[in-house]
């Protein structure tokens, strides 16, 4: 059996760019949140569990009150190493 990504792409990278977008703001990223138009079942339960494979890789973390934020992890996908070396590096510099 072939494992077919193309819905579950769909909804992580939208989740993933959403996030980078909003960083450190924790969003929300319900289905409706990120698309225009009323989800299928299947699209729905797609998105749910795109939200659980990026929250079991540790890519996003959930904030109070139902918000998700990128993760460590989740920051290296955009070009950030480290957040912690980041900060220091601004921390030092002044």
């Amino acid at each position: 059996m072939d494992i077919n990504l193309e819905k579950f792409d769909k909804s992580a990278v939208a989740i993933l760019r959403h996030l980078a977008a909003e960083f450190p703001t924790g969003k929300r990223i319900d289905f409706k949140s990120l698309f225009t138009t009323d989800p299928s079942d299947d699209e729905f339960d797609t998105h749910r569990g795109a939200i659980t494979v990026l929250r079991d890789k540790k890519l996003i973390v959930e904030t109070k009150s139902a918000k998700f934020t990128l993760s460590n992890e989740g920051l290296t996908m955009f070009g950030i190493a480290d957040i912690k070396n980041h900060l220091q590096t601004k921390v030092d510099a002044q």
